[in-house]
């Protein structure tokens, strides 16, 4: 039975902690010196709380301390913003020690003093508070209604940070609630907004987040691919605290993929930093999910080592729900490890301290693992007990997961006991669960024990009747039915397989012979005779007229050329620096011993790092010299090319732009064949890159006042 109790609350933690970090630049020295200068009581206050938001991550002594301060000053002066800002830090650091009815009661004074003086930010601003509690409880009904309620006052505000904010607490709730299109939607909003406000820091939590949804969707691809841009940006803006946050992230993904090595090695890079910062609480997540690697492996000894690591830094941070989460996950190795009486030991320390907090979905796993362990000790009776509660409590606060585990095992119990009737109603109520967590169940154990209970009233009315030898005749029939129906599905299913396999391979290999047809084509407008006759006459000039120096720099640029486009025309992806370094060889070449030379520039646009991003060879050659023979060849002076790269959302735009006659009059010239054919072959690349890659590309020629513009919408790839 694999638990899930730490996920709401680890995750609203690190969350909060990159906030705090990333938004409170003041240092507490200086907000202490200032307490001692001549400032106002409404002053003395603001710094207060302050303060007590600089430790609010991980001191709740102090928090606690600079709040109550500024209460006593606030309420003697009658400055409610004061009051309320107090109220939202101690309400924040009580739900963080369990004390979870008076975060909600303290919420509660906020929003009436808000409503009272028509303070609307600080009553959304409350809301969240009330909703973030309520995400920590396992009401996650309730946390949407009081998430939407701060969205409705942001966006009456016009407030688009908040909005995004509130984006992402609601995405956080569905996604706790499993239903994984809501929440993807909702971070896609905040990401829309996050870019449009252009906040690098939280663009890359977006992406981060995004993954993490992919994660849990199954989608490894996409999931990998929204954590590598996050690290791209996070390591661009050198962000160790939304590094740790997001290589955490990467290492659930590869642990989800049951790829532990590099679980293991972007878990210790997450620990690595967030020791450096000191920041005890997620060095205890993090100690958790080395452990649950650890059980993966069924290297239970170093999973126990990291869960003990983990304990012993929750008791020193005071951590109570994660605390008692520790000893379900020690209970839950000892059950694996078959030591029930142990695992027993420290899942009754969990059920004592479990008593200090109000933590109902907690409550749920730990009352489903101590059912499990009964189970394994055969204790049917003290196990249905348990595991009732269990998911009784579960069902109450709506925790799918804890549902789901609990009923499994309990179908298990009550079958042992005979109760089939009781069995088939836990494993339907597992089976309908568990869809709505993971899909559709194969429905092979429902069907067992649907047969099990229609079979056991059936023996009750044979038995009645003394009817033994029609029970066992219909067995005979149901089995051999079964059989037969169980032999023409797998054929069909067979057959089915087969004719779609020779379909796609088919389509396959003809894409294959397209994209082999294409890139001869490619090769010859690239590199036709023409070009390199004049090339190789320009280079034979300068050897005639003795200047070895030149001759010898445009043979090895000509060579390099001749070699670049051989390989780049069979890679799918290269550099954009080798793209670039290929185009102004090109120029070069084409620039020799011309009667009228042109000028060229070739510009990548600021922050954009030629060398890390990948993207198909070779679509700008056959335009560039479009843009030499029948654009600039007319002009006598002054005649440009220019070739600009930059990035615009998810693609590379490239740009090439001449001060020539444009393509209009280009096409009345005597070679508009090869204008044409070029344009031909760059569409029929563009067709088969969409069909092999599912992937967005595009381009668009325009004629200037003076010349010609050719614009790509090219798609990339990080190297």
């Amino acid at each position: 039975m694999k638990k899930n109790t730490l996920t709401i609350f680890s995750f609203l933690i690190v969350f909060n902690i990159i906030n705090v970090f990333a938004q409170n630049q003041i240092k507490v020295d200086s907000l202490l010196q200032a307490l001692e200068t001549n400032i106002s009581e409404k002053e003395k206050v603001d710094t207060y709380n302050l303060l007590a938001r600089q430790y609010s991550d991980n001191d709740s002594v102090q928090t606690s301390f600079y709040a109550n301060q500024a209460i006593k000053i606030a309420k003697k002066i009658n400055y409610n913003k004061g009051i309320i800002t107090s109220y939202d830090e101690i309400a924040w650091i009580s739900m963080l020690l369990g004390n979870s009815e008076k975060a909600i009661d303290l919420y509660q004074k906020s929003i009436a003093i808000a409503k009272k003086m028509k303070y609307l930010k600080e009553e959304a601003g409350a809301y969240n508070g009330l909703g973030t509690v309520n995400n920590y409880l396992g009401n996650n009904t309730k946390a949407l209604e009081y998430y939407f309620k701060a969205l409705k006052i942001y966006e009456r505000l016009n407030e688009k940070l908040n909005i995004s904010k509130s984006y992402y607490n609601i995405a956080l709730t569905y996604r706790n609630q499993s239903d994984h299109d809501k929440s993807l939607e909702y971070h896609l909003k905040g990401l829309e907004i996050d870019k449009n406000l252009g906040d690098s820091s939280r663009i890359s939590i977006d992406h981060s987040d995004i993954g993490f949804v992919y994660t849990q969707k199954g989608n490894y691809t996409k999931a990998m691919e929204h954590q590598l841009i996050a690290l791209k940006i996070q390591e661009r803006i050198k962000n160790e605290k939304l590094l740790t946050y997001t290589f955490h992230n990467v290492a659930m993904l590869y642990h989800r993929q049951k790829k532990n090595t590099q679980a293991l090695e972007y878990s210790f890079k997450s620990l690595k930093i967030a020791k450096k910062l000191g920041w005890k609480g997620h060095v205890g997540n993090l100690y958790n999910t080395i452990a649950a690697i650890y059980i993966e492996q069924e290297n239970l000894d170093k999973a126990l080592e990291y869960n003990f690591k983990s304990l012993e830094i929750q008791k020193e941070v005071g951590e109570k729900q994660i605390i008692n989460a520790n000893y379900v996950n020690i209970g839950q190795v000892y059950l694996l490890k078959k030591e029930y009486e142990k695992a027993l030991e420290y899942l009754q320390k969990g059920l004592l301290f479990q008593q200090q907090i109000e933590d109902q979905s907690s409550h749920a796993v730990l009352l489903n693992t101590i059912g499990e362990v009964q189970w394994r000790l055969g204790n049917l009776q003290k196990a249905k007990k348990y595991l009732t509660q269990g998911v009784t409590i579960a069902q109450k606060i709506n925790f799918p997961t804890a549902i789901k585990d609990g009923s499994k095992v309990l179908s298990e119990i009550q079958k042992a006991l005979g109760n089939h009737k009781a069995a088939l109603a836990s494993y339907e109520l597992y089976h309908t669960t568990y869809d709505s967590l993971l899909g559709e169940e194969k429905s092979k154990q429902l069907s067992q024990l649907q047969v099990q209970y229609e079979t056991e009233k059936k023996e009750q009315e044979i038995k009645s009747l003394a009817q033994q030898a029609s029970i066992q005749s219909l067995e005979l029939k149901q089995a051999n039915f079964n059989k037969t129906i169980f032999g023409i599905v797998s054929v069909v299913l067979l057959l089915l397989g087969l004719v779609f396999y020779l379909v796609n391979r088919q389509k396959r290999l003809a894409l294959q012979q397209r994209a082999q047809d294409i890139e001869q084509n490619l090769l010859r407008v690239q590199m036709n005779p023409h070009f390199i006759f004049n090339a190789m006459t320009s280079i034979q000039d300068y050897m005639n007229q003795g200047d070895a120096k030149q001759a010898s720099m445009y043979l090895v640029k000509f060579s390099k050329l001749i070699r670049q486009v051989l390989d780049n025309s069979r890679s799918e992806f290269i550099s954009l620096d080798q793209e670039i370094n290929m185009l102004d060889n090109y120029l070069s070449i084409q620039n020799l011993k011309r009667d009228h030379p042109f000028t060229f520039k070739i510009e990548v646009e600021d922050g954009l790092i030629s060398e890390e991003i990948a993207i198909p060879p070779m679509f700008a050659q056959p335009f560039v010299e479009n843009a030499i023979e029948h654009g600039v060849t007319a002009i006598k002076e002054g005649a440009t090319i220019h070739i600009y790269f930059s990035m615009e959302g998810d693609h590379l735009v490239l740009k090439i732009l001449d001060n020539g006659s444009g393509i209009e009059e280009a096409i009345k010239v005597k070679r508009k064949d090869h204008v044409s054919h070029a344009i031909k072959i760059t569409e029929e690349r563009i067709d088969l890159y969409r069909k092999m890659r599912k992937k967005k590309i595009a381009f668009d020629i325009q004629d200037l006042s003076q010349g010609t513009q050719v614009t790509f919408n090219l798609p990339f790839q990080y190297i």
